[in-house]
């Protein structure tokens, strides 16, 4: 009689241990559920939004030689992509979505773990959260990027710099963005610089180029054939582009990075 009654406890226990592993799994599935195949193509995931706390934060708690970018990854995942807080659930996602995770973590890296520097060197200079406002110059469109001007609306007067390290990919001229130069990193993030008055040399694609050095200077160029310079204020266009498994790329909005790295300038006289 005993020795049923001891068995009897053992089976209750084990089910209840059986109920709470299932419980688990079931809220873990259900937290999960929000990473899917293509979320980097989600606008969510775009909009890159990310405050100066948050950022602080997860510099903090990754450290000196932590891996901050699966910190903002998860943290992203478990906030629907506007973290106020430090989430460390990547073991969570690996363990039901692995391959979803890792492209996601390898996304945000394109983004944001190259970045050195604010892309003008001075502190005059102001920006606004225009991503996907309309355009219409080529046709109904909608706004990839972010545009910084200056206090000092000289064609010329700023330098802009490169925010990384990285490789020169293009150079030229663009009917939409005028001169410009774009720079691939380690990671995979391509970082679009256009509407340049001028380039600081002659620039080749597969020249290595550092964070900090200068591309060039801020102008007004572009909307029309080679040259067209005056059909807008003089600013910098910002783009940041991902690549997709397809080979294709998605843009990001750059303008929280932006805020974020506002006073990482450098100084050059000017």
């Amino acid at each position: 009689m005993k020795k049923n009654k001891i068995i009897l406890i053992i089976f209750w226990v084990l089910y209840l241990l059986f109920l709470t592993d299932l419980e688990d799994m079931v809220r873990e599935r259900s937290q999960t559920s929000v990473l899917k195949e293509h979320t980097i193509e989600s606008e969510k995931f775009r909009e890159q939004r990310l405050d100066q706390k948050v950022y602080q934060m997860l510099q903090q708690k990754a450290g000196k030689d932590g891996d901050w970018i699966e910190l903002l990854t998860s943290s992203m995942l478990d906030s629907d992509f506007h973290p106020k807080k430090i989430s460390d659930s990547g073991k969570m996602y690996r363990k039901y979505k692995k391959k979803e995770y890792e492209t996601l973590k390898k996304a945000y890296g394109a983004v944001w773990e190259d970045v050195r520097y604010f892309p003008v060197a001075s502190r005059e200079i102001f920006f606004e959260n225009s991503w996907m406002a309309k355009r219409s110059y080529g046709g109904s469109r909608f706004h990839e990027g972010c545009d910084l001007f200056g206090k000092i609306t000289e064609s010329g007067y700023y330098p802009i710099i490169s925010m990384t390290d990285g490789v020169v990919e293009k150079t030229g001229w663009l009917p939409l963005g005028g001169y410009r130069i774009g720079i691939r990193t380690d990671t995979g993030g391509y970082f679009y610089y256009a509407h340049l008055a001028s380039y600081e040399k002659n620039f080749y694609p597969g020249e290595i180029v550092k964070a900090g050095d200068i591309l060039g200077y801020m102008g007004n160029t572009g909307y029309g054939p080679a040259g067209t310079k005056g059909k807008f204020p003089v600013h910098l266009h910002l783009g940041i582009y991902i690549p997709l498994a397809n080979k294709k790329e998605v843009s990001v909005n750059p303008y929280w990075l932006l805020k974020i790295f506002t006073k990482k300038t450098t100084n050059y006289t000017y």
